[in-house]
């Protein structure tokens, strides 16, 4: 799995599913916590990415992961078990999938696993972004799959993580009132001009935040 995950690292194909799966196997190996710094060395990384950082930092508002201190992460997998309510189907759709010769398509693996096609494509999405699943040609107007070396490697299905609310959306919605605010009314009115400032203000506090949580661990 290593070797995957640092030939995956080392073409630039870095998903929150592959630092998840690195983090998970530094504690398969007995890692009791684990840090940023271990989790770019599974990776095969010499310098930080940002795409760790965000990882980590998504997997704690998740409570996949439990900040013990700066710098220092507990994996809780009964939060990751907590996503698979619901989707009796991907141990399923993921058996056919590693089983399947390169070359099937989505109705294929809909047809064998008895799932619906809306289901299989839904979770193929997320395969394909994961790393888990390659485009493999046309077969006339149907898409081919592969499963990728990751794939094989991989005997549990993994799941998708959970949905969360949109982490940026006071940030977005500040953001589009200083747009507005420059399109649509006068900047050089005071009232304007003061909301604008405060909308930038809120906006770059957020970020400072962020990024003094970051340099901290």
């Amino acid at each position: 799995m290593s070797e995957v995950l640092h030939r995956m690292a080392a073409e630039g194909d870095i998903t929150a599913e592959t630092v998840r799966s690195a983090i998970i196997g530094l504690v398969d190996n007995g890692a009791e916590y684990v840090t940023p710094v271990l989790v770019r060395e599974a990776l095969g990384l010499s310098i930080d990415d940002p795409r760790v950082r965000c990882t980590l930092r998504d997997m704690v508002k998740r409570r996949e992961l439990e900040r013990l201190e700066k710098g220092k992460y507990r994996y809780n997998p009964a939060a990751r078990d907590d996503s698979r309510r619901g989707s009796e189907f991907y141990p399923r759709i993921w058996r056919a999938i590693r089983s399947a010769r390169p070359g099937f398509t989505l109705q294929d693996i809909a047809l064998v696993t008895r799932v619906s096609y809306s289901h299989v494509r839904k979770y193929s999405n997320f395969l394909e972004e994961a790393g888990y699943l390659a485009r493999y040609g046309m077969s006339g107007q149907r898409r081919q799959w592969r499963a990728t070396q990751l794939a094989q490697d991989t005997p549990e299905a993994p799941y998708p993580p959970r949905k969360i609310k949109d982490p940026f959306e006071q940030e977005k919605s500040l953001a589009l009132g200083v747009v507005q605010a420059f399109l649509l009314r006068d900047p050089y009115q005071p009232l304007v001009r003061a909301k604008i400032v405060d909308n930038c203000r809120a906006i770059l506090a957020r970020f400072e935040k962020e990024e003094e949580e970051v340099s901290h661990g």
